[in-house]
């Protein structure tokens, strides 16, 4: 860590971001390969717990020294006997009911954003990032102008 401090020693919700090289950081930001604000841990840990076959067994850990930085990021997939077809049935219709609750938001603020949607349905950032990406590969809404000025459009 650049303070020194040891990762595994801290909750990793909790380390504010600190960028060892913030000028490559804005560059990289620029160019849409990363956000401003750490939200790595976040993504890692959230992206693990919407799972179907997540435990606190087979959550990712983190470790570092004065060298290095380690992830580990357990197989979810490894040792299971039976996946039950119900957990993914649920999670299909979730995703539909997720869409027709996306285009209800847009259609009451066209300006809405993908932040705002987060704690206006109660979903995780990447939920609502993964269900737009497909809404808008299937036509059913469309963004209309920049990321900033922008709005939002249901097609279908």
């Amino acid at each position: 860590m650049p303070d020194g401090s040891l990762i595994q020693e801290r909750d990793p919700l909790s380390v504010p971001s600190t960028r060892r090289n913030p000028v490559l950081a804005d560059v990289f930001n620029r160019l849409g390969y990363m956000e401003r604000k750490g939200s790595g841990f976040e993504k890692i840990i959230s992206g693990y717990e919407f799972q179907i076959n997540y435990s606190e067994e087979k959550k990712p850990s983190f470790r570092s020294d004065r060298y290095q930085f380690t992830v580990i990021m357990p197989n979810l997939n490894y040792d299971v006997e039976n996946i039950d077809i119900s957990d993914v049935n649920s999670d299909v219709n979730s995703d539909v009911n997720l869409w027709s609750r996306i285009k209800e938001a847009i259609n009451e603020n066209p300006k809405v954003t993908q932040r705002e949607l987060v704690s206006k349905l109660g979903v995780s950032f990447r939920q609502i990032q993964q269900n737009m990406a497909e809404m808008i590969s299937d036509g059913e809404i469309s963004r209309i102008g920049s990321n900033r000025g922008g709005y939002w459009e249901v097609l279908k």
